[in-house]
């Protein structure tokens, strides 16, 4: 494996110095004006030659052309050479560039290989689908027995459910949202209990891209009415009154946290997490167009104390 990556290495090398060697070899002066006219005037005086050969022109038109283009090639020939150009990259800034463009790939090598894990095995987008597909067979076997046994038992049975309570549980996990909430509402018909209708809440809403769905709200008030002090609950129907365009009344936002907040003992961790009052009108990073309702941090009220 590691000659895979000494070659990987080399390829690297050849890269960054087929990059860097204008630089390093250094720019090459363009050749003189007088030079590209200078050729130019002999391969005119190769032509004419043919032509004379070929018929093409007489003696005395020959000569004339020739001593013309002669005239401009003695014009064009500078009567002393020029001095070449010095190299644009001086010979010390050629020197670094080619060894800066040895030494960073042997020090990313050098850093990787004490750190890297060159021989792991290549794991192909192929094979994490085969995995993952074998991962959901094996939830979905899983769920099947669940169910079979559930069909097994009495539909009235706390068993069944107990059964119905961990579908559900699964199947939002897997984001069957579907299947969650059909399996919590049979739950809920055997025995109701405000934890989980709460739950189902969530589910729809989760169905529902964050919105509060009508069923959901029914559940809302029927667990509201079971346990009045449930905070998730009354959330929800807040929520769902902002959702509907109408405030929420203060005794619903706001109660069960100054109720709750006031039966806390001394020191308790999740007091100065209590927010009596919810503001509206920042916009959610999963949907920026629209308005969502934030629970701030409230300040710690010095007075609590002697309330109690």
């Amino acid at each position: 494996m590691i000659w895979v990556w000494i070659v990987l290495g080399g390829a690297t090398l050849v890269a960054v110095l087929a990059v860097l060697w204008p630089a390093i070899r250094g720019v090459r002066p363009p050749a003189p004006r007088a030079e590209h006219d200078a050729a130019l005037y002999r391969a005119q005086l190769a032509e004419l030659e043919r032509d004379r050969a070929e018929g093409r022109l007489s003696e005395d038109e020959y000569r004339d052309a020739v001593l013309e283009v002669q005239r401009r090639l003695l014009a064009a020939v500078p009567s002393a050479p020029t001095s070449a150009p010095a190299p644009a990259t001086p010979a010390h800034a050629r020197w670094v560039l080619a060894g800066a463009a040895v030494a960073l790939p042997a020090a990313a090598l050098a850093l990787y290989l004490p750190r890297g894990t060159p021989g792991m095995p290549a794991f192909p987008f192929a094979e994490v689908q085969a995995v993952r597909q074998a991962e959901r067979a094996e939830a979905d076997r899983l769920l099947g027995q669940v169910l079979a046994r559930i069909a097994e038992l009495p539909p009235e049975s706390e068993e069944a459910r107990r059964g119905w309570v961990l579908v559900a549980q699964v199947e939002r996990r897997r984001g069957n949202y579907a299947a969650s909430a059909e399996a919590a509402r049979r739950a809920l018909a055997i025995r109701f209990d405000p934890v989980l209708a709460t739950d189902l809440v969530e589910t729809l809403a989760l169905a529902a891209d964050g919105r509060i769905t009508p069923e959901g709200r029914r559940w809302l008030e029927r667990a509201r009415l079971a346990a009045p002090d449930d905070l998730r609950a009354r959330y929800y129907l807040a929520l769902a009154d902002l959702q509907g365009g109408t405030p929420p009344p203060r005794s619903r936002a706001s109660g069960p946290w100054s109720a709750r907040h006031r039966r806390t003992p001394n020191g308790c961790r999740w007091c100065a997490s209590a927010s009596p009052k919810p503001r509206r009108g920042f916009a959610s990073p999963q949907h920026p167009g629209r308005r969502q309702t934030r629970w701030p941090l409230p300040k710690p009220c010095p007075r609590r104390n002697a309330r109690r």
